[in-house]
């Protein structure tokens, strides 16, 4: 065992065009989800139309990067840490924008 008993595996895989994409749109959708939220709370819940938008478009840019992530897991030559924490993150703040929606309704 010692100090060279470590295993290296190398592949000819790549990073995950898709799951990049993916874990941009997540990105995209948290700054938008994040910068609505603190608008809202500056002005005591009365955002207007600027947070509505802000909303819409966090909610489809994790929808859009959530069908992204999901199709980047169909390319076996690949790595799959982008489009793991593409679809994670993703689905997370596309649940949660569906839950303020229906709250809303």
């Amino acid at each position: 065992m010692g100090l060279f008993s470590k295993k290296y595996k190398f592949t000819n895989k790549k990073i995950s065009k898709g799951g990049v994409m993916s874990s941009l749109f997540a990105i995209g959708a948290f700054s938008c989800l994040c910068v609505g939220v603190y608008k809202s709370y500056k002005v005591d819940g009365a955002g207007g139309t600027i947070v509505g938008i802000l909303g819409a478009a966090a909610f489809l840019l994790s929808f859009i990067g959530l069908i992204v992530g999901v199709r980047s897991f169909k390319n076996e030559e690949a790595f799959l840490g982008f489009p793991w924490f593409g679809v994670v993150s993703n689905a997370i703040v596309w649940i949660f924008m569906m839950c303020v929606i229906l709250i809303g309704i």
